[in-house]
């Protein structure tokens, strides 16, 4: 079973000298289990808190492996000091909104994070902590442990070793490396990497425009990659940005948080979910077909994926989009996207031809692919 984990705020009451740090973009990671702090919600449960002085921050959770969250735009975390203390931002969430402000005391090498809170009468300091769930989901809360995991690396994002913030190329169109991005921050691409917005879109096709090497915050996009790894498409989180004026029909969403039942049963009765259905009559996925980049319909997702960018399409759009202004494909059923291919050849309904016969003329799928036969 795959196990994730829960942030806690632990009560400690020996404090140092506060450290200070400049506002910007940082890694929050536990000394002690090695784990990243990323936004994943915006949820905090209030009620809690009035109830026993416990803070729960559930858009808080920790993930182990920097493979994890060297891509993901919930571990950039944006630091930013005000008279009340350190707010954490990310993912159109900030601390502050919640009247919860951080403090930051150095210790062995690391910081141990604090807070405090008022209940009945009586203050409380609380101090973030790294805990492990047995639930399936994370969150921030506080608990009477105050024995572990308590220490946090707090790294500036660079260019250097696990320090990065870095781009995958999922999709592979014509020879080159694409994805689908969206956040809440400006990113300055690095070398070798573009950046384009859909600037029209009909049922039939669409196409894109190169906006530049800067991607403004909360604005999904496509990005031509320079390579298929994170390390080859760095690029640099700006808070700081000039807006785009231009059309852009991409939509893009925060978050993609399913609450479930130990059991894995969903519930989409907690506070807590947050997610959109994926509806492949009205939106297209970033994908490819036959060698070329295209705006597709999904049968293997469920859900909208979190910080991709994807196109609300107009009722009966083509279930296959080009993005250079081609004309679409209708009527095609059961692509699927970031899937291993299943190899030979199959028509549009999806049934295997002979591999010793040579088709008719017409569309159809080879090895993945869509290929028109003349």
């Amino acid at each position: 079973m795959k196990r994730f984990f829960t942030l806690l705020l632990t009560a400690l009451v020996t404090l140092s000298v506060s450290a200070q740090f400049s506002d910007g973009y940082y890694r929050l990671q536990c000394k002690e289990t090695g784990r990243y702090l990323t936004v994943h919600n915006d949820y905090v449960n209030k009620d809690a808190a009035k109830r026993t002085g416990q803070v729960e921050l559930q858009s808080l959770e920790t993930v182990k492996d920097f493979d994890k969250v060297v891509n993901d735009p919930g571990g950039v975390i944006y630091l930013k000091k005000t008279s009340k203390g350190y707010v954490i931002e990310g993912q159109n969430f900030t601390t502050a909104g919640h009247n919860f402000y951080l403090q930051f005391t150095e210790k062995d090498g690391a910081y141990r994070v604090w807070t405090t809170v008022t209940y009945d009468g009586a203050e409380y300091t609380r101090y973030l902590r790294d805990y492990e769930d047995d639930y399936g989901k994370s969150y921030i809360t506080t608990d009477a442990d105050k024995s572990t995991n308590w220490h946090w690396y707090v790294t500036p994002i660079s260019d250097a070793d696990k320090q990065y913030f870095g781009l995958k190329g999922d999709v592979k169109a014509g020879g080159k490396y694409y994805t689908a991005f969206f956040a809440s921050f400006g990113i300055k691409l690095g070398s070798g990497m573009k950046a384009y917005a859909v600037n029209t879109m009909t049922k039939e096709t669409t196409t894109l425009e190169d906006i530049g090497s800067t991607v403004p915050g909360f604005m999904p996009v496509v990005i031509e990659c320079a390579g298929e790894k994170a390390s080859d498409n760095k690029v640099t989180p700006l808070h700081d940005y000039d807006l785009y004026t231009g059309s852009n029909y991409l939509e893009g969403e925060y978050y993609c948080y399913i609450v479930t039942t130990p059991s894995g049963r969903e519930r989409r009765d907690n506070p807590a979910w947050n997610a959109v259905d994926y509806d492949p009559d009205t939106m297209r996925l970033l994908g490819e077909a036959n060698d070329k980049l295209c705006f597709i319909t999904a049968t293997d997702v469920k859900y909208v994926p979190a910080n991709r960018a994807y196109l609300y399409v107009l009722e009966g759009s083509a279930e296959i989009l080009p993005t250079d202004g081609t004309t679409g494909i209708k009527g095609v059923k059961g692509v699927k996207v970031q899937q291993e291919a299943a190899k030979g050849r199959y028509t549009l309904q999806g049934v295997r031809l002979p591999d010793n016969i040579e088709p008719q003329k017409g569309i159809y799928i080879e090895d993945g692919k869509l290929v028109l036969k003349k």
